[in-house]
């Protein structure tokens, strides 16, 4: 298939080849990044086909300035990105601070600081990936489940086994297959325990026609124009409840404390009157509240429960021929804002550290410097969502209120990195560091930020006796 001219140009053919297992965002992304940065490329996927579901999420400049590179993404992004006002409600409704849009925080010497927060709908942003990776000529291939993960070191091979017992190997495999991938018994050499978080959400999306049905839900959440949008965030102490809308989807998500029916999967759809159950114990919630609930589609409401697991120091196999990416290598809870995005950073950053290698040889190396390059920064961004899990449950203040975990996301170290360049300025120093034990300090993480290990457990006794957590450096 010929390459349509307004793709981006490539670097010079590496002759890398790259099974990349699992085409989630992370897993598309570094399908395209990989291609870009000049190396052979496979994508398989375990579902049957397209998945066209699913809510929305903040994607930070960091990655979206990655489709800077490819020309029809920036103005596709342009369409399905929009830019909501935000405000704070109790749980009977009651707006506490008044709707106003997020901003990225700026120091006297940020650059091309990126404005107000955007959100985007996962399929819409999903398919726009799916696109452009059909105009570079690659087409994901779908109804593939990886069951186990191999590498043969003296090969320089790495391989998954299928379901149905075919085999399939290259010079790298890139595993993006998610929470629970097989690849963990490889790079870890043993399952990570996960541990109940003891909460659960109710999450959708739908048109939006079909809530503006009931008169009750229309004259309580009216439509929206534009690009702009709304979210509404109701808080209380043991449920939460976002209502995002824009001129065309309506999304809800519910946060309860966790039960035995509710399973860490994207994929097991719920009756809404099951949610419903939860909203008859709030007292005063409202009827509108309810019949938007009564309105959502049985197909289209998902029960996940959020689970939390320690970081991962080791996102690579002993013999340097599989790496994880996205949340097979680092799993966040949704209060971190920050899942798309750092899976997004780890495609590019992988991308151009195995340029970087230039040759086959050089891979292991490329992928241990990659995970060095990545595992400090992401590690403090999932603290940073355990902060915010606990703090969007505390009481409201009136006035301009903005949960102090919501203003750390908007911090510069976040939006500011760009995770090519960082891996192409750092790549040697990394090298050395692996191979000569030089000093290497993450300039990637909150300035002055020293990092140490940390665990759930440990945070979670600190939350439970009230105690503030360990957030050294500036993390504003």
């Amino acid at each position: 298939m010929t390459v349509t001219t307004d793709c981006p140009k490539r670097y010079p053919a590496t002759d890398i080849s790259v099974l990349i297992v699992g085409a989630g965002v992370a897993g598309l992304m570094a399908a395209l990044e990989c291609w870009r940065n000049g190396h052979n490329i496979r994508i398989i996927e375990r579902s049957p086909e397209q998945v066209t579901t699913g809510d929305s999420f903040t994607i930070g400049p960091s990655a979206i300035r990655t489709l800077n590179h490819w020309p029809k993404m920036v103005e596709e992004n342009e369409k399905v990105a929009h830019n909501p006002t935000i405000s704070f409600h109790s749980l009977d409704g009651t707006r506490v601070t008044a709707p106003k849009h997020l901003d990225y925080k700026q120091g006297q010497d940020s650059k091309n600081v990126p404005g107000q927060v955007h959100r985007h709908w996962r399929p819409q942003f999903h398919a726009m990936l799916l696109k452009q990776l059909s105009a570079i000529g690659v087409d994901v291939e779908y109804g593939h489940r990886a069951v186990k993960y191999f590498e043969d070191g003296p090969t320089g091979r790495g391989g998954i086994v299928l379901e149905n017992g075919d085999r399939m190997d290259a010079d790298i495999v890139i595993a993006a297959d998610g929470v629970g991938s097989r690849s963990t018994r490889v790079t870890m050499g043993r399952e990570i325990k996960a541990r109940p978080s003891g909460e659960a959400m109710y999450r959708t999306a739908f048109p939006v026609e079909i809530a503006m049905a009931d008169p009750v839900v229309r004259e309580r959440f009216p439509m929206v124009e534009g690009d702009e949008g709304s979210i509404e965030l109701w808080v209380g102490e043991q449920v939460r409840f976002f209502i995002g809308r824009t001129a065309d989807t309506i999304s809800w998500i519910l946060s309860h404390k966790d039960y035995a029916n509710a399973t860490e999967s994207w994929s097991h759809n719920s009756n809404p009157e099951d949610v419903l159950k939860i909203t008859a114990t709030i007292p005063d919630w409202p009827e509108a509240a309810d019949r938007l609930i009564q309105l959502t589609p049985k197909n289209r409401l998902l029960h996940f429960r959020v689970m939390w697991r320690d970081p991962q120091p080791s996102w690579v196999s002993p013999a340097g021929r599989i790496v994880q990416i996205g949340d097979a290598a680092h799993t966040y809870v949704p209060a971190s804002g920050n899942g798309a995005t750092q899976g997004i950073e780890d495609a590019v950053s992988l991308a151009t550290c195995l340029r970087m290698a230039g040759k086959t040889d050089e891979i292991p190396w490329a992928l241990r410097i990659h995970n060095r390059l990545r595992f400090v920064r992401v590690s403090c961004l999932q603290k940073l969502g355990l902060i915010n899990q606990k703090g969007y449950s505390q009481a409201l203040s009136k006035g301009d209120h903005t949960p102090k975990g919501i203003q750390y996301l908007t911090a510069e170290w976040i939006w500011g990195h760009n995770p090519e360049t960082y891996a192409e300025e750092h790549y040697n120093k990394v090298l050395d560091h692996l191979q000569q034990g030089t000093r290497f300090q993450d300039t990637n993480i909150p300035p002055g930020h020293v990092y140490r290990d940390w665990t759930i457990d440990e945070i979670l006794s600190q939350l439970e006796r009230g105690e503030e957590i360990e957030l050294n450096g500036d993390w504003e």
